[in-house]
């Protein structure tokens, strides 16, 4: 039973999708895929096309950003 909720907890960290992503984080597509191009997003890939982020580490980049 442990096991099964730290999978849940792991699937709700997860967004799927550049389009996802860009909601997340409150951008536009297009902004959101540039900042995944220049590698100023942590994302990962499934295969060539599937992107995923974790929100934790997304929120996480963008609080870092806005204390500097």
């Amino acid at each position: 039973m442990p096991q099964q909720i730290a999978e849940e907890k792991l699937a709700d960290d997860i967004v799927y999708g550049a389009q996802a992503i860009a909601d997340e984080i409150g951008q536009s597509l297009t902004r959101t895929q540039y900042l995944i191009r220049i590698g100023a997003l942590p994302v990962g890939r499934l295969g060539p096309k599937l992107l995923f982020a974790s929100r934790r580490q997304l929120r996480r980049r963008f609080t870092a950003k806005s204390e500097d």
